[in-house]
């Protein structure tokens, strides 16, 4: 057992050796090969032409001369605006269907908001109803403005963002 490590172990050595020496060569034989580039071409590193002030800076760019904000962070005082009015959709409490909760119809409005498309399927899985209950609310929340018509495939395009369903959560608290 002892023979069989000492045995692995100078063969590891010398697998080793092998890849060090292999890459000394390699690097050796690629030092040449730049040098009689340098030599066939002209290619000298002391050929970049430097200003007279410019001569002691080390310079990440040759050419490029960028101008310094001294900020890294964005304008914030430009960025654009994507918030949707919530006006186009109709408060949170009136997207009422039968048999389902309350809170089972605001959970439902927050999942679908999460996603862009939903489906008939998706609803029944989520309230566990059947395919009549889960129509009726399909047609409440087309109604309310957050879904759009269902495409040939089955989806239906949800129209209500994460961001909108929040405004309207605060806004019908505002109102309690």
């Amino acid at each position: 057992m002892n023979v069989k490590k000492i045995i692995k172990g100078i063969v590891g050595l010398g697998a080793m050796a092998g890849v060090a020496y292999a890459a000394y060569k390699l690097g050796e034989s690629n030092g040449k090969i730049n040098e009689r580039f340098r030599e066939k071409y002209g290619d000298d590193e002391d050929d970049i032409d430097l200003d007279d002030d410019e001569d002691d800076e080390f310079r990440f760019y040759d050419n490029m001369i960028e101008p310094d904000d001294e900020c890294l962070a964005p304008n914030k005082e430009k960025k654009p605006s994507f918030s949707v009015s919530i006006h186009n959709f109709a408060p949170l409490d009136s997207v009422k269907v039968e048999g389902i909760s309350e809170k089972d119809m605001d959970m439902l409005v927050y999942h679908i908001s999460l996603d862009k498309y939903t489906s008939n399927k998706q609803i029944r899985e989520w309230l566990e109803v059947d395919k009549d209950t889960a129509a009726k609310v399909i047609f409440a929340l087309r109604k309310a403005g957050y879904i759009g018509d269902e495409y040939s495939n089955y989806l239906i395009p949800v129209n209500i963002t994460t961001e909108v369903y929040f405004r309207l959560r605060s806004y019908n608290n505002s109102k309690k």
